[in-house]
């Protein structure tokens, strides 16, 4: 069996987009592009450890008529540091058998991520950003590009991972306590978004 192998980009070059920025990173998409294009496929496992390199995540928010999937991680995920915490974002590593090519990778990388994990109809995307989070171990190794997704839903496809509800846009921020870092990172995005809108 192959190792899986994951889109990584030098932690440098990331330092060279957003700076000492951290948080959610407001950057264009042509930016956002540009770095991946620097990226490269290491083995997963290498790339847990290595702070040399960030392994490039696309988060998505899913929102449907005004309404945020929320989703809670339920002890069957394989990442316990996570269970019972909220979760705003559908995403994933990206690996070289979605391409070679970092930039195509990417985007279907990011389709089969939304694929795997619901059952939707998107109507819009729009970037929002970049998480950077730099606050643990874990998430030193991990760079999010964070989404807003307009979408039809009609079910979540990893039903014994998640337990989840479409949330009114005003509710969705009193989950914020119980929520994984990114997603919380995430919220400022939609604050930001929903201000400008």
């Amino acid at each position: 069996m192959t190792k899986e192998r994951v889109l990584v980009v030098p932690t440098e070059d990331v330092r060279g987009v957003l700076g000492d920025m951290e948080g959610l990173v407001y950057v264009s998409k042509e930016k956002v592009e540009e770095l991946i294009r620097k990226g490269f496929f290491v083995e997963r496992e290498k790339a847990e450890l290595n702070e040399e390199w960030r392994q490039i995540i696309p988060y998505i928010v899913m929102i449907d008529k005004g309404k945020v999937l929320l989703m809670k991680r339920t002890k069957k995920q394989s990442e316990s540091r996570l269970h019972g915490l909220y979760s705003v974002g559908v995403g994933g590593h990206i690996n070289d058998e979605d391409s070679q090519d970092p930039v195509e990778a990417f985007k279907k990388g990011m389709e089969r991520e939304i694929k795997e994990e619901v059952d939707v109809d998107i109507k819009k995307l729009e970037l929002l950003g970049v998480i950077n989070d730099l606050s643990s171990p874990v998430s030193r190794v991990h760079l999010g590009i964070l989404y807003l997704a307009e979408v039809s839903f009609r079910r979540i496809k990893e039903k014994e991972l998640f337990e989840w509800k479409l949330v009114k846009m005003e509710e969705v921020f009193d989950y914020e306590e119980g929520m994984e870092g990114w997603s919380k990172i995430a919220l400022n995005g939609l604050k930001d978004h929903l201000m400008q809108s």
